[in-house]
């Protein structure tokens, strides 16, 4: 009888490490766009859209989705498999828009997260 009440206390404290190990979230090596920048040129009718993103896994982590909003509606979805070499890159788009246009950038990352920038108001 004694056996059984010295396993009890054991089983309960193996329960509770196996508990906490598999539902604890586990952190990833995923992460979103730390940052982007939007600059528009009126004349050209040119959006530069400058994101950082760091990749220690350039092959499978990376800038899935960039997606332009102007005036609030959804103007363009870009996809993409990769990004370019390093932490910080740009990626140029013909928008069309007049003076008092406001324009807003979301990037996604294919694993983790998203970043949405700052409004823009054509000028």
């Amino acid at each position: 009888m004694k056996r059984n009440l010295i396993l009890t206390p054991f089983f309960f404290l193996g329960l509770i490490v196996f508990s906490v190990v598999c539902l604890y979230p586990q952190p990833s090596h995923a992460t979103p766009p730390e940052n982007i920048q939007i600059q528009y040129n009126l004349r050209t009718q040119v959006l530069l859209v400058t994101i950082t993103h760091d990749s220690m896994f350039k092959g499978s982590h990376y800038i899935k989705f960039v997606e332009i909003k102007k005036n609030g509606g959804v103007v363009s979805i870009n996809t993409y498999n990769s990004q370019p070499s390093g932490e910080t890159f740009s990626y140029s788009y013909k928008i069309p828009a007049i003076e008092e246009d406001t324009i807003v950038v979301t990037a996604t990352c294919n694993m983790s997260g998203s970043k949405t920038s700052a409004t823009l108001t054509v000028q």
